[in-house]
């Protein structure tokens, strides 16, 4: 099966969180007539209360090999995302840091630091040295330095996904037909009775119907506006029973998580995921004591049972699903995957968008 032959091409995304709007994004740089079916352009959706992590090494640890390779290709993508995306005179910078994750524990919990170090150094062999750095008790964020050991995680970055997300939407609101409806019937080369040359299905959790093995794993994240905490890199602290984040933005702005619950419940953030989550970045940094709270949010991502990216290709349909809590770190790399097995190469060339018409989400 292939889409490379026979130009012009139509094709569907159904979704418009981090995957389908990457899908749409993608056909547009392929000059085909892109239909994104998405209901609400603003939902907050996964998509949009992630991390914005790009961080293979640190996933590593808990994650396969696939994971990693494919974080690794998606980290070398992003930066010809960004830029093509901030090639539009009316789109704002995006922010992008590649300056790596520090990983660091108290004290008491060396042990399973050095677990997390071992496995590192049994999955990455040889190469290691190229992507971390053990640096004893010196630190590259100063502030930290009561802390213990660290490891330093070279070549990991990260993107804010609510500035992603819009610059992503513009470019499909502006160069593709938007439909503010929900897509009923799904199926191949057919969304709700519109004819297309192919379909693709990217509706996370609601495709749980199609997709055998289809779960939500809620996550939950608080962010805070710290001014009297300076870290510059992302930062993981390493615990017996969980895994904290802290993971800074402009403007003094903090994004703190760590909660991975298998269940599909998207109601509002528990007592206990805030008592964990503001205690631990106060262990880290005294500064968070005075940091104020500026939202709480809480999501379910779709996740798969060996929680491995989805690619299912039929004749005219194609889905992609299950990117677990790996959204940014594994989209561009698995959209990419996907074309490239219809016979498409997205980044070999691009072709120059124009305006079109489209409906207003309200």
């Amino acid at each position: 099966m292939t889409l490379k032959d026979g130009q012009p091409k139509k094709v569907a995304v159904v979704g418009a969180g981090i995957c389908g709007s990457l899908t749409a994004w993608y056909g547009q740089q392929l000059g085909f007539e892109v239909h994104v079916y998405e209901p609400d352009a603003q939902k907050q959706s996964c998509s949009f209360t992630a991390a914005g992590m790009l961080a293979p090494m640190a996933e590593l640890e808990s994650a396969e090999q696939t994971v990693y390779q494919l974080g690794m290709q998606s980290l070398a993508l992003w930066p010809k995302i960004i830029a093509s995306l901030e090639s539009n005179a009316e789109q704002k910078p995006i922010f992008y840091r590649d300056n790596g994750t520090l990983v660091v524990s108290h004290r008491q919990d060396d042990a399973v630091f050095h677990q997390f170090v071992n496995s590192l150094k049994n999955k990455l062999s040889d190469d290691f040295s190229d992507h971390c750095e053990l640096m004893g008790n010196q630190h590259i964020e100063s502030e930290l330095k009561p802390l213990g050991t660290s490891l330093y995680l070279k070549n990991e970055a990260q993107v804010d996904a609510h500035q992603v997300m819009h610059a992503l939407h513009t470019s499909l609101q502006s160069h593709s037909k938007w439909h503010c409806q929900h897509a009923t019937t799904i199926e191949k080369n057919n969304v709700n009775g519109g004819r297309y040359d192919w379909v693709f299905d990217c509706r996370g959790l609601a495709a749980a119907e199609e997709i055998p093995g289809l779960h939500g794993v809620r996550g939950e994240v608080i962010m805070v506006k710290a001014p009297q905490v300076n870290i510059q890199h992302m930062v993981r602290v390493m615990h017996p029973r969980y895994r904290i984040y802290i993971v800074p933005r402009e403007n003094d702005n903090y994004m703190i998580g760590a909660t991975e619950i298998q269940s599909d419940d998207t109601g509002p953030i528990s007592v206990r995921s805030t008592l964990e989550l503001l205690s631990a970045a106060f262990s880290v940094h005294s500064g968070f004591a005075e940091a104020r709270i500026l939202s709480m949010d809480t999501n379910a991502r779709p996740a798969m049972l060996n929680h491995l990216p989805f690619i299912d290709h039929q004749s005219g349909l194609t889905r992609i699903n299950g990117l677990y809590r790996h959204g940014y770190l594994l989209a561009p790399a698995v959209v990419e995957k996907a074309f490239k097995e219809l016979g498409l190469d997205v980044f070999e060339k691009s072709i120059p968008l124009t305006e079109v018409e489209h409906e207003h989400c309200i």
